[in-house]
């Protein structure tokens, strides 16, 4: 078993989350703060692998108001070769933002046979906005027989999606 205690910290210079011309479209708050508490659970014998993980978190994060188009100088000479008006000088308001965030994990292996293993879990995520959770349930192959314990912690497949 772990439990342990996870502290973060950001600081953007500028906050490039908008999808207007000049921003980032990604998460990019001037300032983030959050701490979690994580706990874990792992255990096995010769046919079963089990793995639980359970988190709860707190974050906070701040943008000052700022220039809706960064680039605005770049743009007003596109836009006054085509006559356009626009919005090119309007300023995106401060904010504030918090809140809290839960996540809780189960993995599990059992042994079919000395080349077959099945294995399943979920993923349960839950925060203001944003809840990726997800179920899977799998069979490895083992090219060479094995007859010792099973992988602790489990080791699941991995989504195409996650490879880096």
């Amino acid at each position: 078993m772990r439990v342990g205690v996870t502290l973060m910290h950001w600081r953007h210079d500028k906050d490039l989350g908008g999808y207007s011309l000049g921003q980032g479209g990604y998460y990019s708050p001037q300032r983030y703060t959050s701490v979690g508490v994580p706990v874990s659970y792992a255990w096995r014998n010769y046919d079963w692998s089990l793995l639980l993980e359970g988190s709860v978190g707190w974050s906070q994060a701040h943008s000052g108001s700022s220039r809706l188009y960064p680039d605005a100088h770049v743009n007003h000479k596109v836009l006054a070769q085509h006559s356009v008006d626009s919005n090119l000088d309007a300023i995106s308001d401060a904010s504030n933002s918090s809140g809290l965030g839960y996540r809780l994990r189960g993995l599990f292996e059992r042994r079919l046979s000395d080349h077959w293993v099945m294995g399943g879990g979920f993923d349960w995520q839950h925060s203001d906005d944003y809840a990726p959770s997800h179920g899977m349930l799998y069979l490895r192959y083992l090219f060479e027989p094995w007859r010792g314990n099973l992988a602790l912690p489990v080791t699941p497949l991995e989504r195409y999606s996650d490879w880096r």
